[in-house]
């Protein structure tokens, strides 16, 4: 069985944004590259989001 998902990152500092990358890598075990845009409503960060697709219990690692 496949689950799958949308992952949202609200707001993130623009040096964090390659460990969240990483961690989302490490629990789906394939390269992840999020494209990034500013986050208008706080200046200095930046949000992203991402269609998964996984095992069933993915999102709870992810979380």
């Amino acid at each position: 069985m496949t689950t799958r998902g949308v992952l949202y990152v609200h707001s993130a500092p623009r040096a964090l944004c390659p460990h969240v990358e990483w961690a989302i890598a490490g629990v789906l075990g394939l390269r992840v590259n999020l494209d990034w845009i500013r986050q208008p409503a706080s200046p200095g960060t930046w949000r992203a989001e991402f269609s998964w697709q996984g095992e069933p219990g993915t999102a709870s690692k992810l979380a």
